[in-house]
């Protein structure tokens, strides 16, 4: 069995997407199925995603492959072979405002209606799932629910010394709350910001470390304290020991399709604390401090909860590992190719 998968969101500038493909590929790897041929499709040029999507996508359909894998929100217009599409949220149609007037156009028209002719769709929450039904209107037998996965040899305890080793690196050698993923006003860098600052009436050798890219203008972040300290993007190998060594992390996303962060966090024993928006209930709810979305007294207040009693941060930083294992990026693998092997009949 052939199989295309667009491998254009692992080019710069990467997004989480390119987690979830990276995972899938390396989740395929490691099953090995022996009549599969995966073909990486990706631009030898800059190339905006819309014509990518509906042209070279298009014409690649036509290469005689069993099955074609669009892992960005929407598949080509009449593909010429059978397609699978991964819906990861619907932010940009319950939210539109959250997102750049291109980009929220563009995903606005394509998501509805490319969810509705591909194959199958395949999304890793099933609050999505029951989204794409009523918000889309995707047939729910249309609709495969396979979750996401975690590199497990990558996210996982590190050692004293390695914690040590980072902070010392990144001159970090204050106790710290930490924040992981790009900067915009839907991630709640603003709640955290409100949330440290009182916490530090009571606390004020902590700071605040963000991780991360700018991508669109936050207001907090024009004037930013004093003890907040923003790392912009840090190589991957550095984010174990970043997240271990933290007084908490913080999730105050408004809005999320899933939150690697956090699982990346909770594999590394970190101690988190994040909005109650539903994929964090969904898939995290057993190893989390949860507070209101979008309510910064909310996130102070659960803070203090964690960092005040030890036994309650012992716990949950005992479960976090637990439940991590659970997302496995092999099993995401082999229901991707079940769901593959539908579409193509075999």
């Amino acid at each position: 069995m052939r199989v295309a998968i667009d491998g254009k969101c692992l080019l710069p500038p990467r997004a989480g997407i390119a987690r979830y493909l990276e995972g899938l590929l390396g989740g395929l790897e490691a099953i090995a199925p022996a009549d599969l041929a995966v073909e990486l499709l990706q631009p030898n040029r800059a190339r905006r995603t819309l014509p990518w999507v509906a042209w070279d996508l298009r014409r690649a359909s036509a290469r005689g492959f069993d099955a074609l894998h669009c892992p960005f929100y929407y598949p080509p217009p009449a593909p010429r072979c059978p397609v699978t599409v991964a819906v990861h949220d619907l932010l940009v149609l319950e939210h539109p405002e959250w997102f750049r007037p291109r980009l929220g156009n563009t995903l606005r028209l394509m998501i509805p209606s490319g969810a509705r002719r591909a194959d199958l769709v395949i999304t890793g929450s099933r609050c999505v799932a029951d989204d794409l039904v009523a918000v889309c209107g995707v047939a729910r037998e249309r609709i495969r629910l396979i979750g996401y996965g975690l590199d497990h040899r990558r996210f996982a305890p590190p050692a004293a010394e390695q914690v040590s080793a980072t902070r010392a690196t990144l001159g970090l050698d204050r106790p710290y709350l930490l924040q992981v993923g790009a900067l915009e006003p839907r991630r709640g860098v603003d709640l955290a910001i409100a949330a440290v600052a009182a916490l530090r009436d009571r606390r004020p050798e902590l700071e605040l470390v963000v991780v991360g890219e700018q991508r669109a203008p936050v207001a907090a972040l024009d004037a930013s304290p004093f003890w907040l300290r923003r790392l912009g993007r840090v190589d991957d190998a550095a984010l174990p020991a970043l997240y271990a060594g933290a007084e908490a992390v913080l999730a105050p996303s408004r809005g999320e399709g899933f939150d690697f962060p956090v699982l990346e966090a909770l594999a590394c024993g970190a101690l988190v604390a994040a909005s109650d928006i539903a994929v964090h209930v969904e898939h995290f709810a057993a190893g989390v401090e949860l507070f209101e979305s979008g309510d910064s007294d909310a996130l102070a207040a659960a803070l203090a909860r964690v960092l005040d009693d030890r036994e309650r941060a012992a716990r949950l930083r005992a479960g976090g590992p637990a439940l991590a294992r659970a997302f496995r990026w092999d099993e995401a693998a082999r229901r991707h190719v079940a769901a593959w092997r539908e579409v193509a009949g075999r």
